[in-house]
């Protein structure tokens, strides 16, 4: 612990002395006290300097590692937080002031950094003893981040119908304005829209991952349009036992096979999506198409826009598609600047976030929405619009318990966020979003009403920015 000088005791020697009478002893005096009282002060003004320094450069240090543990991404938000902590923390001796201090965010090299600087303003109580220069202090914190890649997975079912639908265009649109920075340097954050309801269409892409549809010729078409897909119409047996016909579409259902609930990447050997033949009236193929990853506020805005509520519910279809969409194994379908960068590259999270408000009920066989099968499976619409047969991955609801199970426990797991909107009667929905989210803490089941949804995906939102910019 130092030991200040204080001025009263310095002030009380040389009392002392002036008084003492004694001979040259005055004189002496009187010659040391025009010498040495300039030189304590001096003294006195150099301990001040060094113990002020002491607190600007603590205080300093602690404001920088402040602005750097903050999620913000520019300067002047930086600069706001950290003046706020160090003025919060810093101690001034009597006399100083806290003349400026700045505190900004440098990205054009490396890891950023929060540099800081700042200056106090002392007394001084030897002026001409020598030259006063301000007390300076600087500091700098590296600050660790991380690259995003987002996967938003949204229920767009016939139940979303009315405010709902809008309910959860506001709250996704704040979720992309929260995540998506509007600096990309030197870590980027992307967010992928995969809108489901009784399929995911995949637009431009159907092809690549589902194959070019043979024309089927005459009525009823030829064999090998009959009971399997991969024609332009399908004849099938219904679940009541009549023969429909129904032509493709562009949305896609489950792969089947050893790679049903894998991220191989889409070939003929590895097996593509499946086909989708919907109704000729409801439960048609989604509108919506997907919007693979980008940076793009504008873009992902306005794919949320053209969110529209019908059909039944294929959530696994969705699920499997937020991970398609963020997999280095589907990278090649996509643009380059939507393509998702390979697994296990440092600085990188991967996110899918799953938002539902109820039951999966639909699952494909044949490229038709499957017979009764389960609870739920088979029960959405008219059976005489299925196929008679069940799925061959099981109900809709394992499907999706498979898919969450496989992208959690990978080499580099997938971290699952899932949202229940409205879903405290629905135990089964309840049960699989607090199984396939990465633990307790990724869950937002009470999400009852619009303004609940949005602190859901709000505190979601929180959470990936605080997991982007990590210590």
């Amino acid at each position: 612990m130092r030991n200040p000088i204080s001025l009263s005791r310095l002030f009380n020697f040389f009392s002392r002395a002036r008084r003492d009478q004694r001979g040259v002893s005055a004189v002496a005096f009187a010659i040391s006290f025009a010498v040495l009282t300039p030189m304590a002060l001096g003294v006195f003004d150099v301990y001040q300097s060094t113990e002020q320094r002491g607190k600007l450069q603590d205080a300093l240090d602690a404001a920088a590692l402040y602005a750097a543990k903050s999620t913000a991404n520019d300067t002047p938000t930086i600069n706001t937080i950290g003046n706020k902590a160090l003025t919060a923390n810093l101690q001034l001796i009597h006399g100083a002031t806290l003349s400026n201090s700045a505190f900004s965010l440098v990205t054009n090299q490396g890891d950023p950094k929060v540099v800081a600087t700042a200056q106090v303003t002392l007394p001084a109580y030897a002026p001409m003893e020598y030259t006063h220069l301000p007390v300076s202090v600087s500091s700098e914190v590296t600050r660790a981040g991380n690259n995003l890649e987002v996967a938003l997975v949204l229920d767009t079912t016939g139940s979303m119908a009315g405010t709902r639908i809008a309910n959860l265009q506001s709250a996704a649109n704040q979720l992309i304005d929260l995540v998506v920075s509007d600096t990309q340097t030197p870590y980027y954050s992307k967010i992928a829209i995969v809108p489901y309801s009784n399929s995911v269409n995949p637009g431009t892409f159907t092809t690549a991952v589902r194959g070019t549809p043979v024309t089927a010729v005459g009525s009823p078409p030829q064999s090998a349009c009959i009971g399997q897909p991969g024609c332009t119409k399908i004849q099938f047996t219904s679940g009541t036992g009549s023969t429909r016909t129904f032509s493709v579409s562009n949305c896609v259902s489950e792969r089947t096979g050893p790679e049903a609930f894998t991220d191989t990447a889409y070939s003929a050997t590895s097996g593509k999506v499946g086909w989708v033949y919907p109704p000729a009236s409801g439960n048609g193929c989604i509108g919506q198409t997907i919007q693979p990853l980008t940076s793009n506020k504008t873009t992902l805005h306005n794919e949320i826009a053209t969110l529209t509520a019908a059909n039944s519910t294929a959530g696994h279809i969705g699920l499997a598609w937020g991970w398609y969409t963020i997999s280095p194994n589907w990278a090649a379908l996509f643009p380059t600047g939507s393509q998702p960068a390979a697994y296990g590259t440092s600085h990188l999270l991967k996110v899918v976030i799953l938002m539902t408000d109820g039951a999966f009920n639909t699952a494909y066989c044949n490229g038709v929405i499957s017979a009764t099968s389960s609870a739920t499976d088979g029960t959405s619409g008219n059976l005489s619009d299925h196929q008679a047969c069940a799925s061959p991955n099981g109900n809709a609801f394992a499907q999706a318990a498979a898919l969450c199970n496989n992208m959690k426990h990978m080499a580099n797991p997938v971290i699952i966020y899932t949202v229940g909107f409205d879903v405290s009667s629905d135990a089964s929905a309840q049960s699989l979003l607090a199984n396939c989210a990465t633990d307790a803490s990724h869950v937002y089941f009470p999400a009852d009403d619009g303004h609940s949804l949005q602190l859901a995906f709000q505190q979601i939102a929180s959470d990936l920015n605080r997991l982007r910019i990590s210590k």
